[in-house]
């Protein structure tokens, strides 16, 4: 059920009153951007629920600031750590990265991430609402603003009227949390690496940039497999944080809270390759094979038979810029990968 908000018939009364006396005093000025309408509307709600609350240089208006403890983020940090809640004017929300929030609207679902999410701290890649929603915060602090929705975009202008006559979106009220800042994103997932690699892989040291490896177990034959073989696997996958995404072993699944009852938890079928990128796997030995990410397959190519290792690499390597389902944005990801006989044998 969405969540929605409802106005006293005093506000609504109010907020109607304000459209009709803004739209008969510009009724003889003639229409010049397609964000007329949209921007007489969201004034006339501005003056009806916050009238004493002022716009900030872009037009963002912060309704709630609670300062943060950390360090004062800068235009030097390319990249900004948040949670946040996202509603329409009407207070259905349209986004968040809260879980409790998602199961309180009957929206949670496993394949969903919750947690901090990486942002370019740059209206080229994020919307310029939020990263002028954002400017100036100190890390943990929390700011409540209304964005309109020509600001709403992941464009880039200097000032309101060229997003006004260039841009059109979805006006927004967003509640924000900074949770960090980085002006370097792929040595955050290094140092984040590092911590990995010292708690959970004995402190090995990466055998190249952004990737770690360590055995577990060691190999039946130190020869290594035909590349033309096909091999079996199981394999669970886990962030930084260890929780687990992805597993091929029904208990971790259910431990984890991620098993789904249409899913088969068994080893799968790997496809050797003379090049790391063209491994790919399946369920059945004869089925269709799908690619994997690079640091999984690389990671394969170089395993022998009845081995066990635990192979942990940056984004780079992963799910990058875009993250896919459970794995966010710029997520250094971990394997831990076992080498198991075929079922018939």
């Amino acid at each position: 059920m969405k969540r929605t908000t409802r106005y006293h018939s005093y506000g609504a009364a109010l907020l109607a009153a304000v459209l009709l006396l803004l739209t008969f005093s510009c009724a003889k000025e003639k229409a010049t951007g397609s964000n007329d309408n949209s921007r007489l509307y969201f004034e006339s709600w501005m003056k009806v629920h916050y009238p004493e609350v002022k716009p900030t240089g872009l037009g963002v208006y912060i309704i709630e600031d609670t300062p943060g403890q950390g360090e004062t983020l800068t235009d030097d940090d390319a990249f900004i750590f948040i949670r946040y809640t996202a509603t329409d004017l009407e207070g259905t929300i349209t986004g968040t990265t809260e879980e409790d929030v998602d199961k309180q609207l009957g929206n949670y679902s496993q394949s969903n991430y919750y947690g901090e999410e990486i942002f370019a701290n740059s209206s080229e890649n994020t919307s310029a609402g939020l990263v002028e929603l954002v400017k100036g915060m100190k890390v943990g602090g929390t700011r409540k603003g209304v964005i309109p929705g020509w600001l709403n975009v992941s464009e880039q202008y200097s000032t309101e009227q060229e997003y006004l006559d260039n841009c059109t979106g979805s006006d927004m009220i967003c509640t924000v949390t900074l949770t960090g800042k980085t002006d370097d994103i792929y040595k955050w997932e290094i140092d984040t690496l590092e911590r990995f690699a010292a708690r959970y892989m004995g402190g090995v040291d990466s055998t190249e940039f952004g990737y770690y490896y360590k055995q577990l177990r060691e190999p039946d034959d130190t020869a290594s497999i035909r590349t033309d073989s096909t091999i079996c696997i199981n394999y669970v996958g886990r962030l930084m944080d260890g929780k687990v995404f992805d597993t091929t072993i029904e208990d971790t699944a259910k431990v984890w809270g991620i098993y789904s009852p249409s899913k088969q938890y068994a080893p799968v079928y790997i496809s050797l390759a003379a090049e790391y990128p063209d491994i790919t796997m399946s369920s059945t030995e004869s089925g269709e094979g799908s690619t994997m990410v690079d640091g999984f397959s690389y990671c394969l190519s170089n395993m022998k038979k009845n081995e066990k290792g635990i192979v942990a690499f940056y984004s780079v390597y992963g799910y990058g810029t875009n993250g896919k389902g459970s794995i966010p944005k710029y997520a250094p990801i971990s394997f831990e990968i076992e080498l198991v006989p075929k079922p018939e044998e």
